[in-house]
């Protein structure tokens, strides 16, 4: 697990674009009750869509962390800051005169938000639940990769499935195409910890995959460009 997290001021969030700010966000608390004044239209329809009060509330508080953490870069108020979507519905900011870079993944009651500067960024969070694991690999990873996880013993197999498929989310989220990106193609480390550099084989460009354990029972990843030297775990609860 990570044992390094920092806490930092407002006046600390500077943006470098050698550096990445990786924050851990417990959703783990009731909605505030402004967040009707903080989230966009958009966000508040998605919000109330989900059916379950839980997955309402994850949501809600993962919105309003990304929006608060942003602000404290950007300068500006959380519920001014405007949002656009690529085609496979990757946020950025509107009016970037910052080149500001994040990147957001929530799993259970931890979200993760990667920020940056000027370089694209991917992270993902996974926590581990009873999945057909071998038989979504088939469906998802290379060859390699499904031949390592067989030859794991069973009790290990969750760990390897959920820290590739980390890793694998996170590499696609930097890359901007999502699940449009045949994953298959390329192989990950099976087993944590690890920092490999990667190849994106469609695009050929070269990456730094960083995986990552910010809880017990959950695997974590960070994918940047191969020039980002530091990278800030920090705290926002």
């Amino acid at each position: 697990m990570l044992s390094s997290l920092q806490k930092i001021g407002r006046h600390d969030c500077a943006l470098m674009t050698e550096r990445i700010d990786v924050w851990l966000v417990s959703l783990n608390h009731p909605t505030p009750n402004h967040a009707n004044q903080i989230l966009a239209p958009d966000e508040q329809t998605r919000w109330r869509q989900f059916y379950f009060e839980k997955h309402q509330r994850r949501f809600a508080n993962a919105r309003l962390q990304l929006r608060e953490i942003l602000s404290h870069y950007l300068g500006v108020s959380a519920a001014t800051i405007e949002f656009n979507y690529n085609k496979q519905g990757k946020p950025f900011l509107k009016n970037n005169r910052d080149l500001l870079e994040f990147n957001l993944s929530h799993s259970s009651e931890l979200a993760i938000l990667a920020i940056g500067q000027g370089l694209p960024l991917g992270v993902d969070v996974e926590f581990f639940s009873a999945r057909p694991y071998l038989g979504m690999a088939k469906q998802l990873f290379s060859p390699s990769e499904i031949q390592a996880l067989h030859q794991l013993a069973t009790h290990l197999q969750p760990l390897a499935f959920f820290h590739m498929w980390a890793q694998k989310e996170a590499f696609i989220k930097a890359v901007g195409l999502g699940l449009s990106y045949p994953t298959q193609q390329f192989s990950v480390p099976c087993l944590p910890p690890s920092t490999e550099t990667l190849s994106d084989p469609i695009h050929h460009t070269t990456w730094t995959l960083r995986s990552f354990t910010p809880q017990l029972g959950c695997a974590a990843a960070l994918c940047h460009h191969p020039s980002v030297k530091t990278i800030r775990f920090l705290n926002a609860t």
